[in-house]
């Protein structure tokens, strides 16, 4: 076996390990999903297929936070966040 292909196995293997430590990672933080909209507290069904995929997730690795909204709150948080683009753009 040549040394560039060990070199290139080895790559691969810890590029897996990488990948599967990260769904691990993943996994763990959707156990702390919540049951409901973090700003207007709307019931959120996991076992909802239609809820799972209208549903907006965010995830904070580094501080190990999981939060959830509705599409009707994050629509509004997309609008206020393109209006204050808008509105420094225009500023300048």
């Amino acid at each position: 076996m040549s040394l560039e292909r060990k070199l290139r196995r080895k790559k691969a293997q810890q590029a897996k390990k990488n990948a599967e430590q990260e769904v691990a990672t993943k996994v763990a933080l959707f156990g702390k999903l919540g049951d409901k909209c973090l700003t207007c507290e709307k019931r959120f069904d996991k076992m909802n297929k239609e809820q799972v995929m209208t549903w907006s997730v965010v995830v904070r690795d580094e501080e190990e936070t999981v939060r959830l909204y509705c599409p009707a709150c994050w629509d509004k948080a997309v609008e206020i966040v393109q209006n204050f683009k808008e509105h420094l753009e225009n500023k300048k």
